[in-house]
């Protein structure tokens, strides 16, 4: 079944996208001139960048035709975004700001 790998992709996304959110959010809220609602705008924002980016991937693993192209499609997706790797892959090859 591509669930697991669906979801190792799905709960990796977000992990990032709350990571991201954290530092931004951080840096926004020390500015007086942000509410919460627009604090709360940059959440929905990231939400959907995240979901717009994992719609294609995510369609073309519930299309695929055969248990063979389904099986080649998660592995391909699996090593993309480095599903297999305990720590995703995280910090390797990637300068720090």
């Amino acid at each position: 079944s591509a669930t697991p790998p669906i979801n190792q992709l799905q709960e990796r996304a977000n992990m990032f996208r709350q990571e991201e959110l954290k530092k931004c959010t951080r840096k926004l809220s020390q500015n007086d001139n942000f509410s919460d609602r627009e604090l709360e705008a940059v959440e929905r924002l990231s939400r959907g960048i995240v979901n717009k980016m994992l719609h294609g991937p995510m369609s073309h693993l519930r299309r695929a035709e055969s248990v063979e192209k389904k099986q080649a499609a998660l592995s391909e997706l699996s090593s993309m975004f480095r599903l297999d790797d305990e720590a995703g892959g995280r910090g390797r090859g990637r300068r720090r700001r």
